[in-house]
C-alpha cells in the first residue's frame, strides 16, 4: 500500500470513530441541548450597525465665556493676501533674551497638522478626538485661550499619519472647514451656528473608479477659500471646482472635471494674470486656471497635465509675467508654468522644470515671495542644500542668491515659515523659533529659542497683531512677539 493510500486509511478511521464517539456522548447525556449560537451569549456588550450615514456638524458644546476682542487677523490660509506676510503695524521684538517670547497660553490638541485661522478676538482650529471619534471645530479667545466652543460630528476613520492638516477660512460673518474625510461645515463664526453642510466624498465621489476619488492619501490637505461671500472648494471627481453661496449653501456654479483629476494637499490660490482674474488649482493630475469673476465664473481658462506629480503640498505660487512656480513633493521638484493669453483665450505650457535637487524646491509650505526673490526652506532631498533656508530671485529658480549653510540647517526641512514687514520667523521640526532679519536678497539670524520639545512642529503658523500661534502634532501655543517698552 502507497504512503499516500494508508494515510487517507488512517485519517478516515479517525473521523468515523470521532463521529461515533460524539454521538454516544449527546445521546447518553439527556439534558444536554445543542442550540444555534446568538449575539449576546458570551456576555460581550450588544454591536451596533454602523450606518453610512455621518451627520456633519449635529453635536454643539458651549464651553466658556469669551472675554475681549484684541487686534490682529489671519482670517485664513497664507493669511489675508494669500503670501504668508503679516501685514499689522504691531511692533514686534527684534530679538529675544534667554528666556525667548513669551508663551501666552497653552492648549492640547488631538494628532494633527491643522493650523489655526484668526479673526475678531477668536482662535479656530480643526481637531480630531480620538475617544469621541469626532472631528471637530474647536473655537478659543485670543487673548487668554480659553475654549469657547466646539462644533462636532462622529466620523470614524484610522490615523494616517495624524488626522485633521486644513486651516478654517473666517469673515465677519462666514466660517467654512474641510474636515479630514472632506466633509464641509460653514457656521456663524460668533456663535458657531451650523448654517449648511457638504459631504464632498457623496456628492462629487465616482463610485468605483480610483479617479473619482475625494480624498487623497493621508486625508484632506485643501483649505477653504472664501471669495466674496462665496465658498470655493475643488473636490475633483464629478467636479474640478466649485462655488458655493456662504448665505444659502446653493451651488452657483461647477466647472466639469472631463480628465478626471483629483483633490490634491494644495489650496485653491486666486491670482490676477493677464487682467483677468482666476482661481489656480494644482491638483493630482495637473495644474489648471478657473474663472474668478465675469460671466464666466467656474469656466476652464487653461489647464496643462504636463506637470503631474504623484504628491503635492505646497500651492502655486504667482511670480508676475504669467509665470506660476508649482511644487512638488518626494523629489519632484519644481516646475515654471508659463500663462500665454491671445483672441482665443489662455493657454499653459511647463517653460522649465527641475528635481528637488536641482533648484528650488518644497516638500510642504508654499514659499514666502518678497519683491523679486522667493524664500523656503529646502526639504531633505535638496542634495547639497537640503533642510537650509534659501532665497532664489524669479529669473532663476536654479541657483540661489543666499542660503543659511550647512551650519544653517533646520530639522527635516518640513518646519513652517511666515513673515511680517523684514522678519522671518521659521520654527523648526523640533520646536526651535528661529527670527531671521531679511535684507532683499539675505539674511541675519537675530535670534533662537527652543519653544517646546516638539514632535513634528509641521503645520503653518499664524500671525495676528502681537501674537504668533505655532503647534506641533499634540500642541498649540500662543506666543507675544510684541515689543516690548
Amino acid at each position: 500500500m502507497s504512503l499516500l493510500k494508508r494515510n487517507s486509511v488512517i485519517i478516515g478511521a479517525s473521523v468515523a470513530v470521532f463521529a461515533i464517539a460524539f454521538s454516544w456522548w449527546v445521546l447518553s447525556s439527556p439534558s444536554y441541548n445543542v442550540v444555534v449560537r446568538v449575539p449576546g451569549m458570551d456576555n460581550r456588550p450588544p454591536q451596533k450597525q454602523i450606518s453610512d450615514s455621518i451627520f456633519i456638524g449635529q453635536n454643539f458644546d458651549t464651553l466658556g465665556i469669551f472675554d475681549e476682542v484684541v487686534s490682529g487677523s489671519w482670517p485664513r490660509f497664507r493669511g489675508a493676501d494669500f503670501d504668508n506676510i503679516s501685514k499689522d503695524p504691531t511692533p514686534l521684538a527684534e530679538t529675544w533674551d534667554t528666556s525667548g517670547p513669551p508663551v501666552s497660553w497653552q492648549v492640547t490638541l488631538g494628532e494633527g497638522y491643522a493650523g489655526p485661522a484668526v479673526h475678531n478676538g477668536r482662535v479656530y482650529v480643526l481637531d480630531y478626538n480620538e475617544k469621541r471619534k469626532a472631528d471637530m471645530l474647536r473655537c478659543f479667545s485670543l487673548k487668554s485661550g480659553t475654549e469657547l466652543w466646539r462644533r462636532w460630528y462622529t466620523v470614524e476613520f484610522k490615523r494616517n499619519h495624524g488626522y485633521s492638516r486644513t486651516i478654517p477660512a473666517v469673515t465677519d460673518k462666514y466660517l467654512v472647514t474641510i474636515g479630514p474625510r472632506s466633509h464641509v461645515m460653514c457656521l456663524n463664526p460668533l456663535t458657531g451656528e451650523l448654517l449648511w453642510t457638504i459631504d464632498m466624498e457623496r456628492e462629487y465621489g465616482i463610485q468605483g473608479t480610483v479617479k473619482g476619488k475625494i480624498t487623497p492619501e493621508f486625508y484632506s490637505g485643501q483649505c477653504p477659500l472664501i471669495d466674496n461671500d462665496i465658498a470655493i472648494f475643488a473636490p475633483g471627481g464629478k467636479t474640478l471646482m466649485t462655488g458655493v453661496d456662504c448665505a444659502t449653501g446653493k451651488v452657483l456654479w461647477k466647472t466639469p472635471n472631463p480628465d478626471s483629476l483629483r483633490m490634491s494637499h494644495t489650496s485653491v490660490i486666486p491670482m490676477n494674470i493677464h487682467g483677468k482674474k482666476m482661481y489656480v488649482y494644482a491638483a493630482l493630475g495637473g495644474v489648471c486656471g478657473v474663472s474668478a469673476e465675469g460671466e464666466d465664473t467656474g469656466k476652464l481658462l487653461w489647464k496643462t497635465t504636463a506637470w503631474s506629480p504623484s504628491i503635492t503640498v505646497a500651492s502655486p505660487l504667482y511670480m508676475g509675467n504669467g509665470e506660476i512656480a508649482a511644487f512638488g513633493s518626494y523629489g519632484a521638484g519644481t516646475a515654471k508654468i508659463l500663462i500665454t493669453r491671445d483672441e482665443s483665450g489662455f493657454k499653459a505650457v511647463v517653460a522649465a522644470q527641475h528635481k528637488s535637487s536641482g533648484g528650488i524646491a518644497s516638500e510642504q509650505h508654499t514659499p514666502i515671495m518678497v519683491g523679486d526673490n522667493l524664500w523656503a526652506v529646502l526639504p531633505e532631498n535638496a542634495g547639497a542644500l537640503k533642510r537650509q533656508l534659501a532665497c532664489y530671485n524669479k529669473s532663476n529658480l536654479i541657483t540661489p542668491v543666499w542660503s543659511s549653510g550647512k551650519e544653517g540647517r533646520f530639522g527635516k526641512g518640513m518646519g513652517p515659515f511666515i513673515m511680517s514687514g523684514n522678519k522671518l520667523y521659521l520654527l523648526d521640526d523640533e520646536g526651535t523659533l528661529y527670527l531671521f532679519k531679511i535684507d532683499k536678497s539675505s539674511a541675519t539670524l537675530a535670534a533662537s529659542h527652543k519653544i517646546i520639545q516638539a514632535i513634528e512642529a509641521w503645520s503653518p503658523m499664524a500671525m495676528a497683531g502681537k501674537y504668533l500661534i505655532m503647534r506641533d502634532s499634540h500642541n498649540m501655543l500662543c506666543l507675544d512677539i510684541s515689543k516690548k517698552e
